[in-house]
């Protein structure tokens, strides 16, 4: 069996540059990751036997995000948080991301290598986890979504207003989240022309009722926000190596419902114009 793999990701060049030399004196092979979407790149392409991440990663992300990513791909792996600032909240939610362990900054670095050593003898092997498509996602939680989404609808005093019964306030809803899967399955840039009749027709009815385009907008924005609760919650089930790709898929598709919704508030002004 060879030395144990470690990847050290850490967003600042002094600790880079100081730690993983000391690890490698240690007998462990230790590769660098300075951001989130490197750590990423490494977690995709060669296997680790051990994770050590700082908690707050200059802008691309956290500690847990990398965590949560290596914990699926690759579940047998150990999992370090660093962090330089030690509150009983990180340790709970250090609990709840199912990290190993935590250690303060800066490191004491016989405690690391005597964590790492006791953490790499008593760890179990767990399942593999099959990752998903966010297109998988959409289909298997669209009820939750429909819920979260007329719940917003709910708190929105305009909408309110308009006095829509529930099935009328989630109208296309289920039809579009089922457009945007296969949209994402397809790979295809634009919605399909039948979902687009849709979105159309979407746009006139809550014109009739009383809409502002404002309010329209508004609607899109709550499917936009409930599928990224979604995601976020999900982060660990879904397939990051294409995970970028569909979320902008995904946005390609709203901008689409966007600019189709707003037709018939375009036709109004078209016409007053004239």
């Amino acid at each position: 069996m060879g030395s144990p793999r470690i990847l050290f990701v850490d967003d600042e060049e002094s600790i880079r540059i100081t730690l993983p030399p000391v690890l490698r004196e240690k007998g462990f092979e230790v590769e660098v990751a300075g951001s989130m979407a490197e750590a990423l790149v490494e977690i995709n392409s060669e296997e680790f036997d051990v994770l050590i991440a700082d908690l707050n990663l200059a802008e691309e992300g956290d500690g847990f995000l990398v965590v949560s990513a290596m914990r699926h791909i690759q579940p047998q792996c150990v999992n370090l948080i660093l962090t330089g600032y030690p509150a009983l909240e990180t340790a709970l939610q250090a609990i709840h991301s199912q990290v190993d362990d935590y250690l303060t900054k800066p490191a004491d670095l016989d405690a690391l290598i005597n964590t790492i050593q006791e953490k790499l003898s008593g760890r179990k092997s767990q399942p593999s986890v099959r990752l998903k498509r966010l297109s998988t996602l959409l289909n298997d939680h669209a009820t939750d979504i429909c819920e979260k989404i007329l719940e917003a609808m709910k708190q929105d005093p305009q909408i309110l207003a308009v006095r829509l019964s529930d099935s009328e306030l989630i109208g296309y809803v289920p039809s579009v989240l089922s457009a945007l899967a296969q949209q994402l399955d397809s790979r295809q840039d634009t919605l399909n022309s039948q979902t687009i009749l849709l979105v159309s027709e979407h746009g006139i009815r809550r014109k009739k009722k009383g809409y502002t385009l404002g309010m329209l907008i508004e609607e899109v924005h709550f499917l936009e926000q409930a599928v990224y609760d979604l995601v976020q919650k999900n982060w660990g089930t879904l397939d990051i190596t294409i995970l970028i790709s569909e979320l902008n898929g995904f946005q390609n598709g709203l901008h689409a419902i966007r600019q189709r919704i707003a037709e018939p508030f375009g036709r109004t002004k078209k016409a007053a114009k004239a």
